[in-house]
């Protein structure tokens, strides 16, 4: 299709992308910079308590015995100003969703990663349009401001919760809750790990996965009820929103929601459902109220899985055409979905992640299915539970027997050795040229297809070659600094020399973790590294399998100021 066909037939699509690229464009100017874009970023300096009034639009949730929650602020001290802050506070203050509030504390500016390539908290937290942090002091309660939506999706929030804690075993419960209204707070690091390991973390996350589940549940109830599809599709389209609130209507979860709505729309116009156009629609919607979301991981994700399933399921697919039995059908479904998502994913998680999953490709055709039976279940369960408790009480153990099975595949793949690779951050250029290669790869045939997979080959080489001859032998020298600790990076012929100095009393554990994940997504490997200012043991532990040498620093033999 040519560029101006696709304008006149698609437009969606293609104001969906002049969008983006003028976003892109404005991000890469500096538009999107906490000085450009925060009026409380300013306060940062101040370094005196300030005053803030606002409404609190997240569930508060635990974190290290504090309250942590988003409050959207109406002033600070006598200033005017309409922004997100987070918030933490004493475990002790009654603050719940919905809240009109007035708190005193210190504002202050989001940690930065000590290193590039690493994970970057407030860059993560400047996509939500959230730049500065603050710390409470003083707490007053105003009033209660949440709608009656609000109010019904938090009650029905809560109720669940109280419902799922009534009937299942705390390790099952820990599980249900984030699979259902995406509750993690009671979630253990260990399984947070075994589910990681295994690539099976986002079945944790309530999102698109969820949303599809709830909506063709409801869709085909109220067809059964006698509603006409057009009927039936309007109807689902408030159940899934309030779902949306009830699961904490974080991005993932409103992305799905308005992304199925589209679609629902479009059934109930008479029209067919274009889901190309469906999901560019549902991408500008929240790019115009959210336009940081298109540089967030979990919008990039959640699109490109669902254009990598649209792409390539028919052809995976087709390949088990010959496949007779309805069950193993099932499981050939499952993996052509979990592999239609993986391959266009798989240059994005290493990018973000820094590895690849070898086993999640199994694991996800195992636990997918079971968790969206899982999810059909719950729904049922709980309706049950107003009913017929007896019957809530049977499926509950139907329920907890799924979970075990889960929490099973989930240990043991993700104990596998070789589950996982860790790999260094490849560059966004040849992230552009791998899409470019699947591409060409699908779309030519015969000469076309095999000339144009060469010559993206080819300067895929070239970019990792000519750098690299370039630069070799070349002296390379790089300063990273922290609060308490000045990182030295000296390159050359050699290898990769680093110098770390600590000021600080205290031993900052963080830093060397952070350190250890640069080096890796670096793929620097074997350094020779110095420190000094650090506790010998402590350190040496940490870089185990490092070379470390241990520079003794006496009185003021380097300067405080490094």
């Amino acid at each position: 299709m040519r560029l101006k066909e696709l304008i006149l037939k698609r437009p969606v699509i293609a104001i969906c992308g002049a969008y983006c690229l003028c976003l892109v464009i404005l991000n890469a100017a500096g538009f999107f910079s906490p000085e450009n874009q925060s009026f409380l970023h300013y306060f940062t300096n101040y370094r005196k308590p300030v005053i803030l009034e606002g409404k609190v639009i997240s569930e508060p949730e635990t974190a290290k015995n504090a309250k942590r929650f988003i409050l959207k602020t109406f002033q600070i001290n006598d200033f005017k100003a309409k922004e997100k802050v987070l918030v933490n506070c004493p475990q002790g203050y009654g603050v719940s969703f919905g809240d009109i509030i007035k708190i005193e504390g210190i504002i202050k500016k989001p940690p930065k990663a000590p290193f590039p390539l690493i994970f970057d908290y407030s860059a993560y937290l400047a996509r939500d349009a959230v730049y500065t942090v603050f710390d409470a002091q003083y707490f007053e309660y105003i009033k209660s401001d949440a709608s009656k939506i609000e109010k019904t999706a938090l009650n029905l929030r809560k109720d669940i919760t109280q419902k799922i804690d009534a009937y299942f075993k705390k390790a099952y419960a820990d599980i249900l809750k984030p699979v259902i209204i995406g509750d993690k707070s009671s979630l253990t690091p260990e399984v947070k790990n075994n589910f990681i390991d295994a690539g099976l973390m986002h079945i944790l996350v309530v999102s698109g996965l969820n949303v599809g589940f709830i909506g063709v549940l409801f869709l085909l109830s109220f067809k059964c009820a006698g509603l006409n599809l057009k009927a039936a599709s309007l109807a689902v389209i408030p159940v899934i929103f309030l779902y949306a609130l009830a699961a904490g209507a974080n991005p993932p979860v409103l992305r799905a929601a308005i992304m199925f709505s589209c679609i629902l729309i479009s059934l109930a116009l008479d029209r067919e459902p274009l889901i190309y156009n469906s999901i560019a629609l549902s991408a500008l919607i929240i790019l115009i109220l959210q336009p940081q979301q298109l540089f967030s991981a979990s919008f990039q994700m959640s699109y490109i899985a669902t254009i990598g399933i649209i792409y390539f399921y028919n052809g995976i697919y087709s390949v088990f055409s010959g496949v007779k039995n309805k069950i193993l059908r099932f499981f050939c479904a499952a993996f052509a979905v979990t592999l239609s998502a993986q391959i266009l994913l798989i240059p994005i998680c290493m990018y973000y992640f820094g590895k690849i999953s070898f086993i999640s490709f199994a694991a996800n055709v195992l636990v997918v299915p079971a968790m969206g039976i899982t999810l059909y279940l719950s729904v049922i369960f709980y309706i049950f539970t107003f009913i017929f408790p007896f019957v809530s009480l049977v499926i509950s153990l139907i329920l907890s027997a799924i979970v075990h099975i889960v929490l099973t595949l989930t240990i043991f793949f993700g104990g596998l050795k070789f589950a996982s690779v860790y790999v260094p951050k490849p560059e966004i250029a040849q992230i552009a040229l791998f899409f470019i290669f699947i591409f060409f790869a699908s779309y030519f045939k015969d000469k076309k297809r095999f000339v144009c997979m060469l010559a993206v080959i080819a300067l895929n080489c070239a970019l990792l070659i000519i750098p690299a001859c370039r630069n070799y032998g070349r002296p390379y020298f790089k300063a990273y600094y922290s609060k308490n600790v000045a990182t030295l990076h000296f390159k050359n012929k050699e290898g990769d020399f680093f110098t770390l100095y600590q000021n600080g009393k205290y031993y900052d554990g963080r830093y060397i973790e952070s350190f250890k994940e640069f080096l890796r997504l670096s793929g620097i490997k074997n350094p020779q590294i110095s420190a000094a200012g650090f506790p010998q043991d402590k350190l040496k532990k940490d870089l185990s399998g490092y070379s470390v040498t241990i520079i003794e620093r006496a009185g003021k033999a380097l300067p405080a100021n490094i």
